[in-house]
């Protein structure tokens, strides 16, 4: 996926699902510079790809994510791990965790997904 239907999906992810013109606003009101062809190929193009669907149940077009924001991260951070580390997801968390600062919440969410982690694995293992 090219940044800009990565911009693109993320208006739909944020508003819900929009008609071409929408969508055109709100990545003008980003910054883009871009006109209404270029938004209606990004839309098509994510189709094609099954990231958007479109209904013509009203007078436009309306464009919407059949996708979320987290399909999304997990299928490039499979991506990622496959290109970088040999499919391995650790050292591409490890390398991700020790680049940034956590909060004391986000550590105690952490720790509740390693505990649920550890619990599916001790069910699966019959420990």
């Amino acid at each position: 996926m090219s940044d800009a239907e990565r911009e693109t999906l993320k208006i739909l992810w944020e508003h819900g699902p929009l008609a071409v013109r929408d969508v055109l606003s709100r990545l003008v009101e980003r910054g883009n510079d871009w006109t209404r062809s270029t938004a209606i190929t990004l839309l098509q193009r994510l189709e094609k790809k099954g990231y958007v669907a479109s209904d013509k149940d009203q007078f436009a077009f309306i464009f919407r994510a059949t996708v979320t924001r987290e399909d999304v991260m997990r299928s490039q951070m499979h991506d990622l791990a496959g290109q970088l580390c040999d499919g391995q997801a650790l050292p591409l968390v490890l390398a991700f965790a020790e680049q940034h600062r956590f909060s004391a919440e986000d550590l105690a969410r952490f720790k509740a997904m390693i505990a649920a982690l550890e619990g599916r694995r001790g069910k699966r293992g019959g420990t």
